[in-house]
């Protein structure tokens, strides 16, 4: 009797378990259900109840990342316990009034919750990331017993998850996909769509050794349309219902098919899911469409699967770094238009090839640096925007006169660390040939396109000396040379050391790959900026020589444009420069920025991250 009741227990295990579908896939789907406490939500748990229900109509396995504030509130918790085991619940890192006074962290109020520096560990100092982060993880573990496999937000910074993998052995974090500017969050530049190991300093790039590999697995919110979803992020597994031509299911059916069908990769993988506070009712339309349509592809062979069991597949099958990723795919709205993507540890590229022009269109290629670090990792945030910009050599969303166009026959070849481009008679353009981070060789009609790693001098950017801002005072005193004569003074003559953030070089090689022509920068110091990087960064110094010597372009010194009262007056005063571009600095509270609105001024940005910005002057 015992052994019937036994073997009935495994055969209903291995009929029901929603893990063991497809034990030999190396296709998955995971499904990820955000958990805030919103004040547009009637009833939070009535929402987690319906939204639960339909997961569990299939037999499906989630992943459920909450928020502190849905951790202190008991009804939410409870219904969350009754979920059944199938279920994983993990954290969702955004940052509350009431999680941060719970934790005695001042709140960043920045008159909206989801500003960047308001919302995101990134918006506050190390200090606070780590009180905030012990907080809810404590939290969590009073609620649950044990401490969370799984994390997510639209963007957590590198110092977080390094101190969270260090300090709680998580595995697997969810962030969103790439976008340029929605919600004002930019996210740009990451590996398109796949799952990937992230850099320890920067999330946002693929390690590329394991001594620089965060274990954990990146997974991506909202996966993009691999064509239309570059120029906009409504094309994706989330938003394809908004867009004015009116997408049904059958679309989220395609992004699914192309991402988990695709036979270029080993290993496949996407995320679906919905925030689990909205109204009741939303549940019972297209989110319920989406999971029977999830519910087929497992049938089909697709397994279904927790963020942190994918980790332990992906962390199987790979346990160094990430394999190269492919995804070619032809327009689902039919436009007779095919996209290509390659992400390596080194670089990414995308390109297009438009059958009815026949001719193949570049359109993004991004360099991965292995020294790079995330503009955040020591800096908090001050702005409402978040700015994450992986350096690139070709970005035609910022820049869409860069699109690089090739006959159609032309054939392009992948590899790990560069790219060959076969055809005939091959015109590189002159922007990418003077760019810094591109190494190009001609090998008969081939052209190979690789790629340059910058060296920094130190783990935050180059470090340079110069003189003090009490110096620089001293110097401009009308009777600094009588005190030297007198033997005041001298002290003034011992330089100290300045930071330059990376941002800024990637800023000003990007710079150095632009026609010649003069450069305006503010002719501004700011003596009150406090810095949370080790040295001081050369800007708030006022010492602007360093944006000559690593652009090459001559600058000019100005202040008479950013204090002009009237705007004809602004562009008066920009005309009498005779500058073709402006480099403004940005660094924590610091922030320049153009006067006036750019048309009245008659300047264009083409370069923005979260230190510099370029624009210019038409």
């Amino acid at each position: 009797m015992k052994k019937i009741f036994i073997l009935t227990i495994l055969f209903l295990f291995f009929v029901f378990s929603p893990s063991v579908y497809a034990q030999d896939s190396n296709k998955f789907i995971t499904i990820v259900n955000p958990v805030r406490v919103s004040r547009y939500t009637p009833d939070l748990t009535e929402s987690i109840r319906n939204q639960y229900s339909v997961i569990k109509k299939h037999n499906l396995p989630a992943t459920w990342l909450l928020t502190y504030d849905a951790l202190d509130n008991e009804e939410v918790v409870q219904e969350i316990l009754q979920m059944d085991e199938f279920q994983e619940f993990g954290l969702f890192l955004e940052v509350t009034p009431s999680f941060s006074d719970s934790v005695g962290v001042e709140y960043h109020d920045s008159g909206s919750w989801h500003h960047s520096n308001s919302i995101f560990l990134s918006g506050y100092t190390k200090v606070e990331r780590m009180i905030l982060i012990d907080g809810v993880f404590e939290k969590f573990k009073e609620n649950f017993g044990y401490y969370p496999n799984s994390v997510g937000s639209w963007w957590t910074d590198g110092f977080s998850l390094s101190y969270i993998k260090q300090k709680y052995n998580v595995t697997a974090n969810l962030v969103c996909a790439d976008q340029f500017s929605t919600d004002n969050y930019q996210l740009w530049g990451q590996p398109w769509q796949i799952p990937y190991y992230p850099s320890k300093f920067h999330p946002a790039v693929p390690a590329s050794s394991e001594d620089t590999k965060l274990d954990m697995v990146n997974i991506q919110w909202a996966s993009r349309d691999p064509l239309n979803g570059y120029e906009s992020s409504l094309f994706s597994t989330q938003d394809y219902l908004v867009l004015s031509n009116k997408l049904d299911t059958g679309y989220f059916n395609k992004l699914l098919d192309t991402y988990l069908n695709n036979e270029n990769n080993d290993f496949n993988q996407i995320t679906v899911g919905l925030e689990s506070d909205l109204d009741a009712g939303g549940y019972s339309g297209e989110f319920q469409n989406q999971i029977e349509v999830v519910a087929e592809f497992i049938n089909g062979g697709v397994e279904a699967i927790t963020m942190s069991d994918f980790y332990k597949r992906y962390s199987d099958k790979y346990p160094k770094i990430d394999p190269p990723s492919k995804i070619d795919s032809r327009d689902f709205l039919q436009s007779g238009k095919s996209s290509h993507w390659f992400t390596s540890f080194i670089y990414r590229l995308f390109y297009i090839y438009d059958e009815k022009k026949d001719a193949i269109e570049i359109k993004d290629i991004r360099v991965y640096g292995q020294n790079d670090t995330d503009p955040y990792y020591s800096s908090p945030n001050y702005e409402f925007n978040l700015s994450i910009n992986i350096p690139s050599v070709i970005d035609t969303i910022e820049n869409p006169e860069d699109v690089w166009i090739l006959p159609g026959d032309v054939e392009i070849e992948t590899k790990n660390e560069y790219f060959l481009i076969k055809g005939e008679n091959i015109k590189v353009p002159t922007k990418l040939r003077n760019n810094p981070l591109v190494d190009i060789e001609h090998s008969g009609d081939d052209v190979k396109i690789g790629f340059v790693q910058i060296n920094f001098n130190h783990p935050e950017g180059d470090i340079v000396k110069g003189f003090s801002s009490e110096a620089v005072h001293f110097f401009k005193t009308k009777k600094a040379i009588l005190k030297l004569l007198t033997g005041k003074g001298w002290e003034h003559f011992n330089k100290v050391e300045y930071l330059i953030p990376k941002g800024e070089i990637y800023a000003l090689l990007f710079l150095k790959s632009l026609p010649g022509g003069k450069v305006m920068v503010y002719d501004n110091e700011c003596l009150q900026c406090a810095w949370h990087t080790d040295i001081k960064p050369i800007s708030f110094a006022n010492l602007r020589s360093y944006v000559k010597k690593y652009s090459g372009h001559t600058i000019v010194y100005n202040s008479s444009v950013f204090s002009a009262k009237e705007r004809p007056n602004a562009k008066k005063y920009l005309q009498k420069t005779k500058a073709k571009y402006v480099y403004l600095v940005k660094f924590e509270e610091y922030s320049e920025k153009i006067p006036f609105s750019p048309g009245d001024l008659g300047v264009k940005r083409i370069f923005s991250n979260a230190n510099a910005e370029i624009w210019e002057v038409e």
